[in-house]
């Protein structure tokens, strides 16, 4: 077999190395006096700094996965040295793939808890959807703007503190007993607050008037296609109730973590 020895002297930034390639593979052997950095490449028309070529990258997939890789470019993959507590820099063709598509969809904005009478409780539902492919998952919290609260008036249904006076906007609490008036919320589905621990466990929302710090009812650190969760929403009055129209308006903030 015939091995052509090729003997190349490359100058790169205050360094010097040799590269030795044999025609039956490659061989690489690099002797670096001193630290290695990347080279630009230029035309009359263009600059890439620092270039790198990659031997494949993109994304693969079959029947059972889904993947995306960076193979052959030097330094690949996450830095924490480079990042903080809030960040990192990922290096790497793959982590383009974490800037995708990320969806919020809430199934109808009007709730409507019909006529209310005393020691009856009445609900109302609507469903949270969540899709986004960030290598971070998501995080989606609510609050409300104020109590139900009479239109042009100022009587309220309090927020609930369920059967026995434990749930807060921060913990949830059995609340069944139809004689306990209030308003508050309960959640099923994916992604929910641990403390729903069924349908009969409710909290009331944070208020915003009150500076109360909004709560998170769906989030996940891992990717979400199509998550769903079912907020019911209910309300209780109690004999004394002023009469006339109350109403309010929860808000909804879905942050996308990258």
């Amino acid at each position: 077999m015939r091995v052509t020895k090729y003997l190349k002297k490359i100058n790169s930034v205050k360094n010097k190395f040799l590269l030795l390639i044999i025609s039956s593979g490659i061989l690489l052997f690099i002797v670096a006096t001193k630290q290695i950095f990347a080279q630009n490449l230029t035309s009359d028309s263009w600059i890439i700094q620092f270039g790198n070529f990659n031997v494949t990258s993109g994304e693969k997939s079959s029947a059972s996965y889904n993947i995306t890789d960076t193979v052959g470019q030097t330094g690949s993959g996450p830095y924490g040295s480079y990042g903080s507590s809030s960040y990192f820099v990922g290096s790497g063709f793959q982590y383009i793939y974490q800037i995708d598509n990320f969806s919020f969809d809430i199934s109808k904005t009007l709730i409507d808890l019909g006529e209310l009478v005393p020691n009856v409780h009445s609900t109302d539902s609507h469903t949270l959807t969540v899709t986004t492919k960030g290598a971070g998952g998501y995080s989606v919290y609510a609050y409300e703007i104020h109590p139900l609260r009479l239109i042009n008036g100022s009587d309220e249904i309090i927020d609930t503190t369920c059967n026995t006076a434990n749930c807060t906007h921060l913990v949830a609490g059995v609340w069944n007993d139809q004689s306990i008036p209030g308003f508050g919320y309960n959640m099923t589905g994916n992604d929910i607050p641990a403390n729903f621990i069924d349908n009969t466990y409710y909290k009331n929302f944070a208020d915003d008037e009150t500076a109360e710090t909004m709560q998170i009812v769906m989030s996940s650190v891992n990717i979400a296609s199509q998550r769903q969760a079912t907020v019911t929403y209910k309300a209780g009055i109690n004999s004394s109730q002023a009469s006339g129209n109350y109403e309010t308006g929860i808000i909804y903030v879905a942050v996308p973590g990258y």
